[in-house]
């Protein structure tokens, strides 16, 4: 008898010690998918299948909100066609071309001014900022899954549009920790939002009273120089302190 007690106990305990390793291991590897996300500027053409597009679907609609309002509303859409259309309905088009003018592209950033003069020593023209620069940039249809934020006016939410952001985050790590490349985009809502808007919520089969926050794209990345950061991330001390 009290061996069996001793074999029990035993056993619990490296079931504790088991669950704990277990628990440890994944919030590393949850943290280190946070660390490496960046953001995807290309894709394949490879389907996401829908068990994955459902895993990252709830873990948007799994976000917390204030006052449990939950004011977000998501569309996940895989037909090219209809992605094409939504992006040629006003601004805010895919395709990957520098003439898209997806978010950024060949624009500087608000209050950049060039030299005196127009051009610097040289005769060379002034630029903005390398990360400003144009290029290949992904937007509404150049992945195989866009999911498309909205918020829903109606909703008693003091901020909708900062709940919809995290239910965006949420679903931004998932995908990454499923393997997929990401990017967030809101240039697609000018066409979303704009004097089409009825129309694509009925083709969508969405309330009219929904606005169009952001937009996620999906997919698996081209090749790894595809995925970069957004930007050159400043040193933790200089965006952060800790008061004990």
């Amino acid at each position: 008898m009290k061996r069996s007690v001793r074999m029990v106990f035993c056993l619990l305990v490296l079931l504790v010690f088991s669950v704990s390793l277990c628990t440890s291991a994944g919030a590393d590897s949850l943290v280190e998918t946070i660390l490496k996300t960046g953001t995807t500027q290309s894709f394949t053409s490879d389907p996401v299948p829908d068990e994955d597009i459902q895993a990252i679907l709830q873990a948007g609609v799994s976000t917390v909100s204030a006052i449990n309002q939950q004011p977000w509303y998501l569309v996940a859409i895989t037909n090219q066609d209809l992605m094409k259309e939504i992006g040629s309905s006003g601004m805010g088009g895919g395709s990957g071309r520098p003439d898209s003018a997806p978010e950024g592209a060949g624009a500087p950033p608000e209050g950049f001014t060039p030299p005196k003069g127009g051009k610097p020593e040289g005769g060379e023209k002034p630029s903005a900022p390398s990360c400003f620069s144009g290029g290949a940039k992904a937007s509404l249809g150049d992945s195989p899954l866009a999911i498309i934020v909205y918020k829903n006016t109606a909703s008693k939410s003091p901020s909708p549009d900062y709940d919809c952001g995290l239910a965006t985050q949420n679903m931004v790590i998932a995908a990454s920790s499923l393997g997929y490349g990401v990017k967030i985009v809101s240039s697609p809502t000018m066409s979303l939002n704009g004097q089409n808007h009825d129309q694509i919520c009925e083709k969508l089969g969405v309330d009219t009273g929904l606005q169009a926050v952001a937009v996620l794209l999906v997919g698996t990345p081209a090749d790894p120089d595809a995925v970069s950061s957004a930007s050159v991330r400043e040193d933790l001390n200089a965006k952060s302190v800790i008061v004990h």
